[in-house]
């Protein structure tokens, strides 16, 4: 198959550019992509080409020239999409993670065989890493993750990856009962996260409160629309009487403000979401915290046990900084395989052949300052690999005072408190499917409520600009 069209590229300068695409090659054979004439991408057996019907605008597309990966690039992975060929007429939904299990490989890599697919290093990311995504009139999709669309309305499909995306908040931070949660932020994202939430109690029948924390007329009724129990408005009510108010707060601001502010009203947790590339509250690569799903923990005994609820794995290989407590070390030496030194040092362990048949990370790493902390989530600028495996934790030790500026003070205070910060990513569209099917009522309520703009794909820069707007909430692209 051959597929040739004209796309707008998103550049480094925050700005769309014209470009020519083509596509040619097949889903057992493999596929070329070329741009301008110039190769640009050669893909391997498992993709099959999709034909865009829409594709939201997100948060991370606004924020994408932060991101530490290639421009330009045909952006956009909220895809809602129509097969080609044997496949004309059906509808789809598009998992954005290209992966060897995606794919189909029946070589997996060490990632797939431990259960994070999609966190492996040699994955690409449709419309956010090489990979062209949903504001081109065609994508290739890796097999496994173009799913068919049962059961749920094409309205509500086209925001089926973010709504995937606010269901892993709360598998990975589940309300304990009696719990009152906060979502900060109740904007795109924050209201989807509502929906997730309130579906998530029905289906569960589970017990806790959900409130949304917002600043703006328009978001106060999305957010009782969206499934919060009440809302408050900042306008009315200032953060400090919010103080370690609501056990978890979900912050979807993406902004360095509201990830201060979330710090300051949790009781518990603060699950982070989403994120702006800088430095927040002090502490660098927490966009990198995201996207690998790391947790920031206080240290104890108890946290040294941490996984995620859904896994059933141990932790075994643990790796200390020279700054942490001569303490800590040897306890932790009781119990696991311990590893010490700088970051070069833990990078130069990972390489070699002791964990040559794993997945090449700790389990756990433990840190004492916010630089080990920033360096065990990227230790290197020649690559995107953390130190800790992803959906993995950093405990803080924070014994010595002196690593500790008062620029961190906040950052300080949380984890000395014994408070926890979680993060996730990616979510299973076919869970999302299912729960958007148990309740129908969230179904509507995402249909009628959250697209609040629709521009055509020729008007790809004004749906673009509309969305960085904060009176807009999703805005959706639509190709004829």
């Amino acid at each position: 198959m051959n597929l040739k069209f004209r796309a707008k590229d998103y550049t480094s300068e925050d700005s769309f550019e014209s470009a020519e695409y083509e596509y040619f090659g097949s889903e057992t054979e493999g596929w070329e992509i070329k741009r301008n004439g110039q190769e640009y991408l050669h893909l391997g057996p498992g993709y099959i080409p999709l034909k865009t019907i829409s594709c939201g605008v997100c948060s991370t597309d606004i924020d994408r020239r932060f991101l530490p990966f290639p421009l330009p690039q045909i952006i956009g992975h909220e895809v809602l999409a129509e097969g080609l060929g044997a496949d004309q007429g059906k509808q789809f939904v598009v998992e954005i993670n290209d992966t060897f299990e995606a794919r189909g490989d029946k070589v997996p890599d060490a990632f797939c065989r431990e259960g994070i697919p999609t966190h492996s290093p040699e994955r690409r990311v449709l419309g956010i890493d090489r990979l062209p995504g949903g504001f081109g009139p065609y994508i290739l999709a890796p097999i496994h993750a173009a799913i068919s669309l049962e059961g749920v309305s094409s309205k509500a499909a086209v925001l089926m990856e973010p709504f995937a995306a606010a269901l892993q908040a709360i598998l990975a931070s589940p309300p304990k009962p009696g719990d009152h949660v906060a979502v900060l932020g109740p904007r795109r994202l924050g209201s989807l996260i509502l929906a997730a939430l309130a579906s998530y109690r029905k289906t569960n029948n589970s017990d806790f409160r959900i409130t949304a924390i917002t600043r703006h007329d328009h978001l106060v009724t999305l957010s009782k629309a969206m499934g919060a129990d009440e809302v408050v408005d900042l306008r009315k009510t200032e953060i400090p009487a919010l103080k370690n108010k609501f056990d978890i707060v979900y912050d979807t601001t993406s902004t360095t403000s509201g990830f201060e502010s979330a710090l300051k009203i949790a009781k518990r947790e603060v699950h982070l979401k989403t994120t702006n590339g800088q430095i927040m509250a002090g502490l660098a690569h927490l966009t990198e915290l995201v996207v690998d799903e790391l947790s920031i923990l206080p240290y104890s005994e108890s946290n040294t046990l941490f996984h995620w609820k859904k896994e059933n794995r141990k932790n075994k290989n643990i790796f200390l900084f020279n700054g942490v407590s001569e303490t800590i070390k040897g306890n932790l030496k009781k119990q696991f395989n311990v590893f010490e030194g700088s970051a070069e040092e833990a990078e130069g362990i990972l390489n070699s052949p002791k964990f040559s048949d794993r997945v090449p990370r700790f389990d756990l790493v433990i840190v004492s300052s916010p630089e080990e902390l920033s360096l065990a989530i990227r230790p290197n600028p020649a690559h995107e690999n953390s130190l800790v495996r992803p959906r993995g934790a950093i405990l803080v030790d924070t014994s010595n005072q002196n690593n500790w500026s008062d620029d961190v003070g906040l950052v300080k205070q949380f984890f000395v408190d014994g408070k926890e910060i979680h993060s996730s990513r990616c979510g299973d569209f076919h869970m999302a499917i299912s729960l958007l099917r148990d309740n129908p009522e969230i179904t509507n309520a995402l249909e009628t409520n959250l697209i609040s703009h629709r521009f055509s794909s020729d008007q790809l820069e004004e749906a673009y600009a509309t969305a960085k707007d904060p009176s807009s909430v999703k805005v959706v692209v639509d190709f004829k």
